[in-house]
This record gives structure tokens, sequence and C-alpha cells, in this order.
């Protein structure tokens, strides 16, 4: 088993060797291939850009200078209809801060206004509608005020409906 071990261990040094001692291949050459023919470029895009701008400026030119009558450019013209824009939307815009205005002292009147903290009952019974078991003896409040408060509002609508008919 010794032997094979070596011997391979001998073969793998001699194959290592070899790699590093072969050139590397190149695969340039020095034959080349027959010249490509010579392409025709075109102008280009800039030239035809700088082509088209000159009459695109000599028509800005003619239609921003004033008619022989004295009028107004075309192109003033023209921008002078989008003017009423203006108006309208400072109009638009007054009328929005107005509102937004009018909404905050709104919120303000709510924020600060007293907060009504009576609620009406249909029966005075409806605070203490659960059964009375389980609670310890001074938990529950006097409720003989209440109770008196609406017998009271109760009589005034009867004197009312009989009042009536």
């Amino acid at each position: 088993m010794q032997a094979i071990r070596t011997r391979g261990a001998c073969i793998a040094r001699q194959t290592q060797a070899a790699g590093l001692r072969q050139a590397p291949r190149r695969h340039a050459h020095d034959h080349h291939h027959h010249h490509v023919e010579p392409v025709n470029e075109s102008i280009g895009a800039g030239f035809w850009g700088t082509v088209a701008v000159i009459p695109a400026f000599a028509l800005v030119y003619n239609l921003s200078t004033p008619d022989k009558d004295g009028k107004a450019p075309w192109l003033t013209r023209k921008i002078h209809e989008y003017h009423s824009w203006q108006e309208e939307w400072a109009e638009r815009s007054h009328l929005h801060t107005k509102a937004i205005e009018q909404a905050g002292f709104d919120r303000a009147l709510f924020l600060h206004a007293p907060v009504n903290r009576d609620v009406d009952l249909r029966f005075p019974e409806a605070v203490h509608n659960h059964a009375a078991r389980n609670i310890p003896a001074g938990h529950i409040a006097n409720m003989d005020h209440v109770v008196e408060h609406y017998r009271k509002q109760h009589l005034e609508q009867e004197a009312i409906k009989e009042r009536r008919a």
C-alpha cells in the first residue's frame, strides 16, 4: 500500500511540474484579414439641429415683433390671454383662506365651549339598572334628588297635556 501511495504522489508532482513548464498558448497571429471598406459617415444630428434652429429663431422673432400698425405682437397677445387665470386663482385663494379661517374659528369655539354633562333619562332607575347583589353598603349614591327631579318633570309634562286637552 505504501508503494502505491508513494508512486501516486510522484506522478502528481510530475504532472504539476509539466503544467508549469509549458508556455501559455497565445491566440494572436501575425496574418490579418483585409482592411474593411471605409464607411460613409453622415453629417450628424448636431448639424441638422443647428440648421433647424436658425429658421425657428427667425419665426419666433417675427412672431414677437409688433405689427406695422402698432398692435402688440401675436406672441404677446397669446400670453396676455392667460392673465385672467391669475385673477381667478387669486379669488379662489382668497375664498379658500376665508373658509380655512372660519373653520379654525369654529373649531376654537367648539373646543372652548362648556361640555353639557347632563344625561336625560327616561326613568330614574336607569342609573342603577343592575342587580343589587355584591354591592357593599354605602356604594350606591342617594338617588332621592334625581327621583324628585324626574317626578317634577313628569308632573309638568302632564300639566301641559291637560291644558292642551
